[in-house]
C-alpha cells in the first residue's frame, strides 16, 4: 500500500476519448480503504480538459472514438495474433495496436494504428501527464465484472451484457443517460469506462501491449523527481543549520567583543566571521535559485531520454571549482553538469548523446570517459559533461 502510494499518490484518474471528439473524465481519490469521487467531468474541448488535470502526473486513457476498429469471431485458437488475422486479414500488424478479449466461445478484437494512438499519448506527455496504459474500445469493462450485479452496462456507445463469468455480448448503442452503483460508487453511464480503467491501473491488471514501456518510463520520471527533491531538501536542511550554527557563533562574538570593548583583535575575527556568514547566505540563495531554475527540466529530460541500457549513478549541477580550503571561497562551474553511470549497447549510449545534444538548452557535450568496467562484461563507465546556454 505504502509503495503504491509513494508511486502513484493517492488520486486515480481516468479519461475516455469517445466518440464525436468528446472527453469524458472521471478522478477518484483513496481515502483511507476506499475510493471516492473527487472529480468528473464531461467535454468537448481539450483545453478545458487540460484545466481540470492541472496538478495531475498521471492517468489511464481509454481510446473509444471512431479511430478503433472492433470486432467478435469465433475463439478459434489461443493465439492474439491468429485471431486478429481472423478478424481483420487484410491488415499490417505492425502498424496496428491492438486488445483481445476471450470468453468461451467467442473473442473480441479492438484495433486502431499506432500513429493515432502515439499522437494521443505524446500530447498528454508534452503537458507533463503520463500515460500509465491505455485500452482500446469497450474491453476495459472487463475489469468491472467482479463488481457488477446489471447484466448489461451501457457505455457513451455500446451495450455491453455479462453472463456469470464474462462479457458476453458488445453491441453498438447511444449512451443511456442511466446511473450505476457499482462498489459504492454513483457514476454515470458516461463514466464507466473511465471507471474500469481507474480500477485495471490501480490493480494492476495489464491492459495493452505498451503496458511495461509505459509504466517504466513514469516509474523512471518519478524516481528521478522524488530522488531531486529529498536531496535538494537534505542538502538545503544542511545548509539551514551550518547558518543557523554561525549565526549564533557571530552573536557570542558581538558579545565577547562588546566586553572588551571592540578591540581590534576581536573586530578582525568578527569581519571574518561575517564574511563566512554572507558566503553561507549566497551559497544558501545559489541553491534556492537552482531549484527554481530549469534544472527540473534537464533532470526531467535526462531521466526520460535515458535509454534502459543505461543506468545512471551520479549527477552533479554547477559542480565546485577545485580543492576547498578553509579561508577561499566556495566556487561552482556555471552552466555545467556532470553525469556518470554505466552503459551496456554503445550504440545506445551514442544515440542518447546524440539525443541529448539536439535539446535547446544543451550548448555542448564533452566525453571525458567511456570504457569497460571488469573485462568479463559488457558494461561500460561513462562520464561526461553537459554545458547549458543559461
Amino acid at each position: 500500500m505504502i509503495r503504491q502510494i509513494l508511486k502513484y499518490g493517492k488520486i486515480y484518474t481516468a479519461i475516455e476519448h469517445a466518440e464525436k471528439g468528446v472527453f469524458n473524465l472521471l478522478q477518484l481519490r483513496k481515502k483511507k480503504h476506499e475510493f471516492v469521487i473527487s472529480k468528473n467531468k464531461q467535454t468537448d474541448r481539450f483545453d478545458i480538459l487540460l484545466e481540470e488535470l492541472k496538478g495531475q502526473k498521471h492517468l489511464f486513457l481509454i481510446l473509444n472514438d471512431a479511430q478503433i476498429l472492433s470486432k467478435k469471431v469465433a475463439s478459434i485458437s489461443n493465439n492474439e495474433k491468429v485471431l486478429i488475422r481472423n478478424a481483420f486479414p487484410t491488415i499490417t500488424l505492425t502498424d496496428f495496436y491492438y486488445e483481445v478479449y476471450q470468453n468461451t466461445d467467442h473473442s473480441f478484437v479492438c484495433i486502431a494504428r499506432k500513429k493515432h494512438i502515439d499522437k494521443v499519448i505524446n500530447t498528454y506527455q508534452q503537458k507533463g501527464i503520463s500515460v500509465i496504459d491505455f485500452s482500446l474500445g469497450n474491453l476495459v469493462l472487463q475489469n468491472l465484472q467482479p463488481f457488477v450485479e446489471n447484466k448489461t452496462l451501457f457505455s457513451s456507445n455500446a451495450a455491453v451484457k455479462f453472463d456469470t463469468k464474462a462479457i458476453c455480448s458488445i453491441e453498438k448503442a447511444s449512451s443511456s443517460g442511466k446511473n450505476y452503483s457499482i462498489n459504492d460508487l454513483q457514476v454515470a453511464d458516461t463514466e464507466i469506462l473511465p471507471l474500469a480503467g481507474i480500477i485495471c491501473y490501480y490493480t494492476k491488471n495489464k491492459a495493452s501491449i505498451r503496458h511495461t514501456e509505459l509504466k517504466k518510463r513514469y516509474f523512471h520520471k518519478r524516481f528521478f523527481n522524488l530522488s531531486l527533491q529529498t536531496g535538494l531538501s537534505f542538502f538545503l536542511g544542511l545548509l539551514l543549520i551550518n547558518f543557523f550554527f554561525f549565526s549564533s557563533y557571530r552573536n557570542r562574538v558581538n558579545t565577547i567583543t562588546g566586553e572588551l570593548q571592540l578591540s581590534e583583535t576581536y573586530k578582525n575575527q568578527l569581519h571574518k566571521l561575517q564574511e563566512e556568514v554572507t558566503q553561507k547566505k549566497h551559497l544558501v540563495a545559489s541553491v534556492q535559485s537552482a531549484s527554481n531554475s530549469k534544472l527540473s527540466l534537464y533532470i526531467d529530460e535526462l531521466g526520460i531520454s535515458t535509454p534502459q541500457t543505461i543506468l545512471l549513478s551520479q549527477f552533479y549541477y554547477q559542480p565546485i571549482v577545485g580543492i576547498q580550503k578553509k579561508d577561499n571561497p566556495i566556487s561552482f562551474k556555471k552552466n555545467q553538469i556532470i553525469v556518470k553511470g554505466i552503459s551496456k549497447e554503445n550504440e545506445d549510449f551514442s544515440n542518447w548523446i546524440s539525443l541529448l545534444e539536439q535539446k535547446k538548452w544543451v550548448k555542448n557535450i564533452s566525453i571525458h570517459a567511456y570504457g569497460k568496467g571488469k573485462k568479463t562484461t559488457r558494461i561500460a563507465v561513462f562520464k561526461f559533461i553537459i554545458t547549458t546556454h543559461d
